[in-house]
């Protein structure tokens, strides 16, 4: 399948998302024909790569000159300060040129920094996603967010830089560990819970498919999420505004995350992030006590809540969540759920109001 996401207040930015199964050695072709770089430069990480080294260099290294390869460690803590200023020489090395591309195969980690690289080596290069796990399928692949981790909190440091191709390919799915497999269907849950009732009730009804991992399933999922997030990045990709919708469980999710040391993976902490999102919607928003149920239903079932809130005293989280992105004059906003599909953003919450939700 192939969407297409077209950013007309962007200078008419446009590019692909190409879904498909098995299609690893197309990407090599497709890159050349329809992009045409000088040299392609290929950033992966340690467990991406071990995994597919022979594809790498059959398919992609082997048969042309034009291919290099960077292999960073694997885990949160590569999305860093250190490590970018070390891909920095690394790329400069090779001589790249504005006709150069960047080429990120992996999760999310891979494809923030690899992204932010391109933004800035030479003032902005190109570069194309291949992410390789669900997370960064449905998320952090499509919409040119780019960026990495300070010691304060996640995603601080960044910018915004459209990728020129995205190219999933399911296959990868196939070796994901069961735990990095849920902690992309956290953020499957909360992309549907935005934009999509249908999709939602779809992924309600088919919560022991997901658990065996049915591959029909997480594929429409993951595609049906893919077009809640191209819909709302067309429409202000800057995160002026709407975007902004994209963050619900983030703003507690990055607090935890951040106070685990980024042991607690990403997708987890959104979920728990969707927990006390929901209670606050609830008791803000009018959203409906039933629809709460049944979040708290699905993340139960799924076993998404890891419950690391509950190691850390709220005064910690909300520090962390005083560096939020999205603050307003100092105050801590939210994006809240109105109803199943509807959300809104900019919502001051007071902190007592956060506090009983995340107690909750």
């Amino acid at each position: 399948m192939e969407f297409q996401l077209s950013l007309k207040s962007l200078k008419n930015i446009s590019y692909s998302i190409i879904t498909g199964e098995n299609h690893l050695g197309k990407l090599r072709d497709l890159i050349n024909n329809k992009l045409n770089p000088d040299k392609s430069i290929i950033i992966t990480d340690e467990n991406v790569y071990n995994l597919y080294k022979n594809k790498f260099h059959d398919q992609l290294i082997k048969s042309s000159k034009n291919f290099e390869l960077i292999i960073i460690p694997s885990g949160e803590k590569s999305k860093s300060q250190k490590v970018r200023d070390e891909l920095e020489n690394q790329i400069i090395d090779y001589k790249p040129s504005r006709n150069t591309l960047i080429v990120a195969i992996g999760g999310g980690v891979v494809g923030d920094i690899s992204g932010f690289l391109a933004s800035i080596i030479l003032r902005g290069i190109r570069y194309v996603q291949v992410p390789t796990t669900i997370i960064a399928q449905v998320d952090s692949s499509i919409g040119g967010k780019t960026g990495i981790n300070t010691r304060h909190s996640k995603n601080l440091i960044g910018t915004f830089h459209q990728p020129s191709l995205v190219f999933i390919d399911f296959n990868f799915l196939n070796t994901l560990p069961e735990e990095e497999y849920m902690n992309g269907v956290a953020e499957i849950l909360k992309s549907l819970l935005i934009g999509s009732p249908d999709g939602f009730d779809f992924l309600e009804s088919n919560l022991n498919s997901i658990v065996a991992r049915k591959d029909n399933v997480i594929k429409k999922l993951i595609e049906e999420s893919i077009r809640v997030k191209a819909k709302i990045v067309e429409k202000d990709p800057e995160e002026k505004n709407l975007r902004k919708i994209l963050n619900f469980g983030h703003t507690v999710g990055h607090a935890i995350e951040s106070l685990s040391g980024y042991k607690l993976k990403h997708g987890f902490a959104v979920a728990e992030g969707i927990i006390v999102e929901s209670y606050i919607s609830h008791i803000q928003n009018k959203f409906n006590e039933v629809d709460l149920f049944r979040i708290q239903y699905i993340v139960d079932k799924l076993k998404l809540d890891k419950q690391y809130r509950k190691k850390y005293k709220f005064e910690k989280a909300l520090e962390k969540m005083s560096y939020d992105k999205k603050r307003i004059n100092d105050q801590i906003t939210f994006s809240l759920l109105r109803k199943i599909g509807k959300c809104d953003y900019n919502k001051i919450v007071a902190p007592e109001i956060i506090e009983l939700a995340y107690n909750h």
